[in-house]
């Protein structure tokens, strides 16, 4: 076991040092408590930790940008950016959508990537979050916190000025757990888009096999239909 570990370990660092990534998908874990802080990814994440423009540094506390999924957001981009294309696809906590906190990552992300595509399936127990018509609101997993479909897309596009923003394409979904798993089941990113466009979000803030969830769950299914 302990070879088979060292093994595995030698091998993800050549990956990250030597290894071109274009597709980075998954299900990353997410615990607010600190975890998985070398100095490789803690160096890589101080860029999320700086206001929208990156030269200034977050004055309030920056707990919740220590949160594993964001650390896995940050590898990953960081993959990608170094290929100068590719996607990332991610299901994770939606708080980093509007959360003022993320602020600099959101614009992180909008300067790296070229377009970004964000499915909120809200569901939020924490928040005690409803549909807008006031009706019960069902989280798609068995957890408390809401989640969020996040497709992250760079082109290496010539067109791309140093100033410009990735076009931000989101869709919000409500409702009962049965009804989210049809409209998925149902539904292309395509027809979500031509739905609801969106331009980026700005400075206030703005998919994806499971290890938790069987690759039988319907929202793993969808993801693997819209990526393929």
């Amino acid at each position: 076991m302990n070879q088979w570990l060292t093994t595995e370990s030698q091998e993800a660092s050549r990956i990250k040092t030597e290894t071109p990534v274009m597709v980075v998908l998954g299900n990353p874990p997410y615990s607010g408590i600190i975890a998985n802080n070398g100095k490789y990814i803690m160096d890589l994440m101080e860029a999320y930790k700086k206001e929208p423009g990156g030269k200034i540094k977050l004055q309030e506390r920056k707990h919740w940008l220590n949160d594993d999924y964001v650390k896995f957001l940050r590898l990953a981009q960081h993959l990608v950016a170094k290929n100068k294309e590719g996607v990332v696809a991610y299901i994770n906590p939606h708080g980093f959508l509007d959360n003022p906190t993320f602020r600099g990552m959101r614009w992180h992300l909008l300067k790296t990537f070229d377009k970004i595509y964000t499915i909120d399936l809200h569901g939020n127990a924490k928040k005690k979050e409803t549909a807008p018509d006031g009706s019960k609101d069902d989280n798609v997993f068995d957890i408390q916190q809401g989640v969020s479909i996040n497709i992250f897309v760079k082109t290496n596009s010539k067109t791309k000025t140093k100033d410009d923003l990735a076009e931000v394409f989101h869709y919000d979904l409500y409702g009962r757990r049965k009804d989210k798993y049809k409209f998925l089941e149902e539904t292309s990113i395509l027809d979500m888009i031509a739905a609801t466009e969106n331009s980026p979000l700005g400075g206030r803030g703005l998919i994806l096999l499971s290890r938790k969830y069987p690759t039988s769950h319907p929202i793993i299914l969808w993801c693997r239909r819209i990526l393929s």
